[in-house]
């Protein structure tokens, strides 16, 4: 065992107990006969195990070794096939996005040939699965919502947190990375391999159609398709056309400023760019924004995410 890191291991160890409480100045547990605490600073177990864990599993097999060892195999073997070991062996601090075997075969035998077929494009759908990171920490428990990390590969990926409406940071939640669910946490050495249920696609450029849409930092898309266009009442594109600020009013609706992938959706009002909301409305099938159905959801964008649907999210329904 590698002495410095238990040494660094036990310090990350100890800072979730020194950080995660912390009595007040004016606690007197000796003679109070309640305990006195100050309520942001109530430990944080779901942290504290994590860290615990990382502990325990610190020195603990490489990354190809836990794949395995967690049945990942179908990974393991693409990465062997493009001669990959060395890069996902090296001695620094990772962290894998592990896609499923389960969802390798979703993606189809006739996509996994063609990849398969392409040396350098699996190389680059692999090494997009090994993120950079600085120091050996579980990376989700300290996002707050949103962060983008650089990934080998030089694209970015981009983890969501997901948590339930008025909820604290230790409750329930759900994580995502572009869109795929992150459902296990492996400890691998320095590095952290998350399992998730989707293989990843690299983030497209999408156009900031207006000039209000590229001040906001992150964003959700809908983009309707161009049938959904040509269903509107005649004339009424031309009159559009004819009046810019109108245009940007519509093209707005089709903006939500954050992003959110469709595990991240509730059902309720969604304020959108134009100053309105639109009714978002689940199911355990389908997602309706407004009027219109997402019939291709989660493709990741520089900016954020898009969602193609099958009309323009016209009608106004809502103003804030």
């Amino acid at each position: 065992m590698n002495f410095s890191r238990v040494i660094l291991a036990y310090v990350a160890l100890l800072s979730a107990f020194t950080f995660a409480y912390t009595p007040s100045k004016n606690s007197r547990p000796k003679y109070s006969k309640q305990p006195t605490y100050n309520p942001s600073k109530v430990i944080d177990y779901k942290l504290l195990y994590f860290r615990i864990k990382w502990f325990l599993n610190f020195s603990q097999g490489n990354i190809l070794d836990v794949l395995k060892e967690n049945g990942l195999t179908t990974f393991v073997d693409l990465i062997i096939k493009a001669g990959l070991e060395v890069t996902f062996s090296q001695p620094r601090p990772f962290i894998v996005w592990a896609p499923t075997n389960e969802a390798f075969a979703a993606i189809g035998p006739e996509t996994l040939n063609f990849i398969l077929s392409d040396a350098s494009l699996l190389k680059d759908i692999l090494t997009y699965h090994l993120g950079l990171f600085l120091q050996t920490y579980t990376l989700v428990p300290a996002i707050k919502d949103e962060l983008t990390l650089p990934t080998v590969q030089g694209e970015v990926t981009r983890i969501n947190v997901y948590r339930k409406k008025g909820s604290s940071f230790v409750s329930e939640r759900t994580v995502t990375v572009n869109g795929a669910l992150v459902v296990n946490a492996l400890p691998a050495g320095d590095s952290i391999i998350y399992v998730i249920d989707r293989v990843l696609s690299q983030p497209s450029r999408s156009l900031d159609i207006v000039e209000l849409s590229a001040t906001i930092r992150s964003k959700t898309l809908f983009a309707p398709t161009d049938t959904a266009f040509q269903a509107l009442p005649a004339g009424l594109l031309d009159s559009l056309f004819a009046n810019p600020k109108e245009l940007v009013k519509l093209l707005n609706n089709h903006i939500a400023s954050g992003t959110f992938y469709s595990r991240g959706f509730v059902s309720g009002p969604l304020p959108v760019v134009s100053g309105i909301t639109v009714d978002v409305d689940l199911s355990p099938t389908t997602i309706t924004i407004g009027d219109a159905n997402v019939i291709d959801a989660d493709i990741t964008t520089i900016e954020g995410v898009l969602h193609v649907v099958d009309a323009v999210i016209f009608k106004r329904q809502y103003r804030i």
